[in-house]
C-alpha cells in the first residue's frame, strides 16, 4: 500500500477529475517492467530519481513560455518556479524540470507542468504538489506487460490501443464506471479486456460472483451477466446469481458445473495475482498499453495520447459528465473517506461467507 501521505496526496490531485476505488485489504506487490510499450526500451526511472538537483539551483525569475501561471497568486508562483528549479526533466534528461519545459521537446514536461499549476490553484502546498507531481511521472513512465490470456474482451483484435480493466461486481465505484466505460469503448473503438480482482475481504460476494463471470464466460456470456450482476449489485448472493444467468438463456447445468469447478478458483486466483504483480491495489483500476490510469478520464487521455501517435482521425474528447467524474464541490481527504462516504465496506472489515458454490445445484435450476 502507498504511504497514507502520497496516498491522500494522490487522491486530491485526481479527485477533482476523479472516480474513487475500492482498496484492496491486503499490501500488492509493486510492478517492476518498465520497458516502453512495443518499443523494447528501457524507460527512464523518473520516479526514483533524487527529488532535487543541486543546491545551487535557483528558482527561475520568469517562467518557460509552455507553462500559463497568469491565475496564480505571488505565493503560489513563488512555490511553483522553486518545484521547477528542484524537480527533474521527467522525460530523464539530466536537466532540470524548468530547463525541459524551455527546450519545449519534451511533451510530458509540458502537460505535468500544467498539472503542477492545477494543483496550486486548488490549494495545495508545496510538500504535496511534488508528491502528487513524482507519483505521475511514475505512472506515465511506467509500463507494465500484463497477460490477458483467456480473458473476457470487447472491441477489434487489431486495436492500437488496448485497456485492461481490473475490477469487483460487489465494488460500487466499479459499478458506477460501467455505463461510462462502455461509452469509451465505444467512442473509440479500443480493445477491452476485463480481468477479476476480488476483495474478498471487504465483499462477501466478490469471489462468487467474479467465478459465477468466468462460468458465464466458458459459453460466450460473460459480459451479459457482467451487466446483469452490475444492475443488481444490492443481490448477488448464489440463487440471485442464478436467477440472473437463467434469465440471460445460459445452460444452467453447465454454469453450475462450471462455477463450482476447480478451473474456475484456478481462474480467478490466477487473474488476482496477476493484477497484485502489476501494483493494482484497489477497483477499479486500468492500464492502458501497459500505463497504469485511476480514473476514466485518465484513461481517456492516454487512448487519445496513443491514437494521436498512430494517426488518423480522432473523435471529439469525451467530458467529465459524459465520463460520470464531474469534480466534487470539495475533494474528500482521501480514498478511504470516499469509501466510507459512498457506503463501501472498509477494509478491515471481517470476511463473511463468500458465495461458494453449493454442495449441489440448487432445487429447480435446470437447463
Amino acid at each position: 500500500m502507498c504511504d497514507p501521505i502520497v496516498r491522500g496526496a494522490l487522491f486530491a490531485l485526481c479527485a477533482a477529475l476523479c472516480l474513487p476505488s475500492c482498496k484492496h485489504a491486503e499490501s500488492s506487490a509493486t510492478a517492476s517492467v518498465e520497458v516502453a510499450h512495443g518499443t523494447g526500451q528501457e524507460v527512464p526511472p523518473a520516479a526514483e530519481a533524487s527529488p532535487t538537483v543541486p543546491a545551487a539551483a535557483a528558482p527561475a525569475a520568469e517562467f518557460p513560455k509552455t507553462v500559463d501561471p497568469k491565475d496564480l497568486d505571488a505565493a503560489e508562483r513563488k512555490v511553483l518556479a522553486e518545484i521547477l528549479a528542484e524537480q527533474f526533466d521527467p522525460c530523464g534528461k539530466p536537466r532540470s524540470f524548468q530547463a525541459s519545459l524551455e527546450a519545449a521537446d519534451c511533451p510530458l514536461a509540458i502537460k505535468l507542468g500544467a498539472t503542477v499549476v492545477k494543483l496550486l490553484q486548488a490549494g495545495h502546498g508545496k510538500k504535496q504538489a511534488v508528491a502528487m507531481l513524482l507519483r505521475e511521472i511514475e505512472r506515465l513512465n511506467t509500463v507494465v506487460q500484463i497477460d490477458v490470456a483467456g480473458a473476457p474482451s470487447v472491441g477489434p483484435a487489431d486495436a492500437k490501443v488496448t485497456v485492461i480493466e481490473f475490477s469487483d461486481f460487489e465494488c460500487p465505484f466499479c459499478r458506477h464506471s460501467v455505463e461510462p466505460l462502455h461509452k469509451l469503448q465505444k467512442h473509440y473503438n479500443f480493445l477491452m479486456y476485463y480481468r477479476f480482482f476480488p476483495l474478498k475481504l471487504a465483499h462477501p460476494n466478490a469471489e462468487g460472483t467474479a467465478k459465477a463471470g468466468w462460468a458465464a464466460h466458458q459459453q460466450g456470456k460473460f459480459w451479459p451477466l457482467h451487466d446483469a450482476m452490475f444492475a443488481h449489485q444490492d443481490a448477488l448472493d448464489w440463487p440471485s446469481v442464478q436467477k440472473l444467468a437463467a434469465g440471460l438463456g445460459l445452460d444452467m447445468k453447465k454454469f453450475v458445473a462450471d462455477f463450482g469447478s476447480p478451473a474456475a478458483q484456478e481462474a480467478i486466483d490466477a487473474s488476482a495475482k496477476i493484477g497484485e504483480a502489476a501494483g493494482v491495489d484497489g477497483t477499479p483500476t486500468f492500464f492502458v498499453n501497459g500505463r497504469r490510469a485511476e480514473t476514466l478520464l485518465q484513461v481517456q487521455e492516454l487512448v487519445r495520447d496513443l491514437q494521436a501517435q498512430a494517426g488518423g482521425t480522432m473523435p471529439a474528447a469525451l467530458t467529465a459528465d459524459d465520463l460520470g467524474e464531474t469534480a466534487p464541490a470539495a475533494p474528500p481527504a482521501g480514498r478511504r473517506a470516499a469509501d466510507k462516504a459512498a457506503g463501501a465496506a472498509p477494509e478491515a472489515a471481517p470476511a463473511a461467507a463468500p458465495a461458494a458454490a453449493p454442495a449441489a445445484p440448487a432445487a429447480g435450476v435446470t437447463k
